[in-house]
């Protein structure tokens, strides 16, 4: 997915967007995460996905442990940065073997 398209929809979904200029890098980590993903770490990422606002709380926690502090806005977008991500990646898949 384009840059110029996720960030669109961050500026369309939430008020204070993530700095814009880390959008394509974040997409492509993650991208690139899934491209080289085991099975463990692809259910990682949907638990990611799925966590509760307790989990998301403790998740920034860990994160912010490790020097990164994120809103709970933040990491939504990271998020649903990730899902897109992880979209585009099952929809590659699928294109592949048809």
């Amino acid at each position: 997915m384009k840059q110029e398209k996720i960030s669109a929809l961050l500026k369309a979904l939430y008020h204070d967007t993530i700095r814009l200029e880390l959008v394509n890098t974040t997409y492509n980590n993650f991208y690139k995460l899934c491209l080289d993903s085991d099975k463990v770490t692809m259910d990682y990422l949907h638990d990611v996905i799925n966590m509760s606002a307790d989990e998301r709380l403790e998740l920034r926690t860990r994160i912010a442990e490790r020097g990164f502090e994120l809103t709970p806005n933040q990491l939504d977008q990271y998020i649903f940065i990730l899902v897109l991500a992880i979209y585009d990646y099952t929809g590659d898949c699928h294109d592949e073997h048809t």
